[in-house]
């Protein structure tokens, strides 16, 4: 979590944060402080919170270059990602789009330059677009290099709570750190619980000869998450949380041993999309699927996923889970669709649902139980999407072998 300090400042932040019409009108004066050396950022709230930050160019670039470099190492990318989703409920993705980072082509500006009183007149549209969920990015500046920009107040959060945390350049654990705590990985192991020391207990029976063994510095979120991870272990061996323990202790193994650049891949995130581009994408994640694609995707509104679109065959699995745990305090026995449930939902073509997933993923915001079964070309159940939270509820209780 983000120290005292790093709230301390974003509530300063928003206990400041200017009108829109005032900021407008000083947007000029501030950027000519940018001109004379004065980095003190704008922000600019619409009468309830903060919705956009006037930042220097110079502080963005150093922003940019400090995630893209993050995101350039498996070990510190994964940091990221946790620590984005723990803090903020955002993906490593959403914040290269507020950005403008282009992690494939290194650094460019990804977004249009406008001078100041065209930035002053497109403002309330840039607050209008944050609010919808859009990316306000602009830069702006009146000859050929741009002097400020505008970016969304949500990625000025992370970039103070990343100065607060002190995650420096070299804040990597893949190697000890003598201004922090290095801890070795079997002593982790034992203040984690049983299922983490046998783990290791394996992977040191397995380990080559003359392997070095590094201590390694482990952040407390990583290890709040390991925690947890180790407790669903320890309620369900073998599931997914066993095996997402398993791979994690086997990365920290590389790390120590200093194989972390050639041999660990960090594991793929489940692709996310907007609702609104579902229907667009819909036939080539069907055939994605049909080729033997078994990742789910991840559906929702306005940046939060709020369903899974799954194979049937997945959903057939996870409906035994359920019917074997006779349902949980977060999920019910998952329904079949229609004939295999007299009462289920009906199964619909192809063409049909996909006119329907807006209004599912709607019900879905407002915590309605909604769900659709979509059919193949022969009349039966294909593709699912059902609520996420439905789904995540027996995940962990898979055979993850034979699923």
């Amino acid at each position: 979590m983000p120290d005292d300090t790093s709230a301390a400042l974003v509530n300063e932040f928003e206990a400041e944060s200017w009108p829109l019409d005032a900021a407008a009108d000083s947007l000029h004066q501030v950027i000519e402080g940018f001109h004379n050396g004065d980095t003190r950022p704008l922000v600019i709230g619409d009468g309830d919170q903060p919705v956009l930050v006037v930042l220097a160019i110079a502080d963005l670039a150093d922003f940019r270059a400090r995630i893209a470099e993050l995101l350039g190492n498996p070990v510190d990318a994964g940091w990221l990602r946790y620590y984005l989703r723990s803090n903020f409920d955002m993906s490593s993705e959403r914040l290269v789009e507020l950005l403008g980072v282009d992690t494939d082509h290194g650094l460019s500006s990804l977004a249009s330059q406008v001078n100041v009183e065209q930035a002053a007149t497109l403002m309330p549209d840039h607050v209008r677009r944050t609010e919808a969920g859009g990316n306000p990015l602009m830069l702006i500046g009146d000859g050929t290099m741009a002097t400020a920009a505008l970016l969304a107040f949500q990625a000025f959060q992370v970039l103070v709570a990343l100065e607060g945390n002190g995650k420096g350049d070299d804040d990597s654990c893949a190697h000890d750190d003598e201004e922090k705590p290095t801890t070795p990985l079997e002593v982790l192991a034992e203040r984690i619980g049983p299922v983490s020391t046998q783990l290791v207990a394996q992977l040191n029976a397995g380990r080559e000869p003359g392997l070095p063994r590094y201590e390694l510095h482990f952040e407390d979120d990583l290890i709040e998450h390991l925690r947890d991870l180790e407790t669903r272990a320890q309620k369900t061996p073998g599931g997914g949380a066993y095996e997402e323990l398993n791979g994690l202790l086997r990365q920290f193994d590389q790390m120590r041993s200093g194989l972390v650049e050639a041999e660990v891949d960090e594991p793929d995130e489940a692709p996310y999309l907007e609702v609104t581009d579902l229907k667009a994408a819909m036939p080539d994640i069907r055939d994605s699927f049909r080729d033997g694609a078994d990742d789910p995707y991840l559906i929702g509104l306005d940046g939060h996923p709020v369903a899974g679109l799954i194979t049937y065959d997945l959903y057939e699995e996870l409906h035994k889970v359920s019917v074997e745990l006779n349902g949980t305090d977060e999920a019910p026995v998952l329904p079949l669709p229609q004939p295999q449930w007299e009462d289920g939902p009906r199964l619909l073509s192809f063409e049909l649902a996909l006119e329907m997933c807006e209004a599912v993923i709607e019900d879905l915001t407002r915590g309605e139980a909604s769900m659709l079964f979509i059919a193949d070309e022969d009349d039966e159940p294909e593709l699912v999407l059902a609520p996420l939270v439905w789904l995540w509820a027996y995940v962990d209780h898979l055979n993850l072998e034979t699923a």
